[in-house]
């Protein structure tokens, strides 16, 4: 480091600097990568309830929505953490935290909307696929049970094994969908909570912000006073030179005429 750098103190980062920074790029890529998912679950959410919501889909969309979940928990708290960072730089970091926090809060809204899209649906599924069964039941209930008929043919036992089976498949789908509801909203309640502390956050930015900004406009003013007073000073000090000067001058004077009026 050269002394020219020490003078303009534009030396080698510190260890602090380093670290704010690959973190700060760290949030950056997580925010585009969320970003991302999030528009992977919105095409996926859009083929639920359609001839392509199989069970691979179903699948792929739990994966993706859960990798989300989890990059959303690990974005919030690097947010946090970079907010704890203390700089020389105030007001530039304080800047980039905020344009970061508002990025975040972005996506999140996304995820959220998507993700209670996806739990509309799932809904939808899981009513039709009730009423669907009742009216299955009730078909069984009025053509009977073998038991119960024993001149009941074949074919009729089989249609109603069919339907047996199908109920029960159905009712182990609206299982699995009820449980996907379940995570869903319990993941909307956990982005809630990370809302809530995003909020918090914004707003300690803000205040920190203002608070540089006044510190920035009160040193400026002290800095334009103190101006002025020195230029006043400055102004006192040349009139008492003035002054000064006028004074020795009369003095001299009079020295001069009191030695001619002496040797006269």
């Amino acid at each position: 480091m050269s002394f020219n750098d020490l003078e303009r103190g534009t030396g080698s980062p510190s260890s602090d600097d380093i670290r704010y920074k690959n973190l700060s790029k760290n949030i950056s890529q997580q925010v585009f990568n969320i970003t991302s998912n999030v528009a992977n679950i919105q095409r996926l959410v859009s083929h639920l309830g359609t001839t392509k919501d199989t069970p691979e889909l179903r699948t792929k969309l739990h994966t993706i929505t859960e990798r989300t979940r989890e990059l959303v928990k690990e974005t919030s708290g690097n947010i946090k953490q970079l907010s704890h960072f203390q700089s020389t730089s105030g007001q530039n970091r304080k800047l980039e935290q905020q344009k970061l926090s508002k990025d975040f809060q972005k996506t999140l809204v996304e995820f959220q909307r998507v993700q209670r899209l996806s739990a509309e649906k799932q809904r939808e599924y899981v009513d039709k696929a009730k009423a669907h069964n009742v009216r299955n039941d009730i078909y069984e209930e009025d053509s009977g049970v073998a038991e119960e008929q024993p001149l009941i043919d074949d074919s009729q036992r089989h249609k109603l094994q069919v339907l047996d089976n199908e109920i029960e498949y159905n009712e182990s789908l609206i299982a699995e969908r009820e449980g996907e509801i379940r995570e869903i909203e319990q993941g909307i309640n956990e982005l809630n909570e990370i809302f809530r502390d995003l909020g918090t956050l914004v707003t300690e930015q803000q205040s920190m912000l203002d608070n540089i900004e006044s510190n920035v406009t009160n040193i400026a003013v002290n800095v334009r006073n103190a101006t002025d007073e020195l230029t006043v000073a400055s102004r006192y000090q040349k009139k008492a030179r003035k002054n000064m000067c006028c004074l020795l001058l009369i003095f001299t004077i009079v020295g001069l005429v009191v030695v001619l009026a002496a040797l006269a």
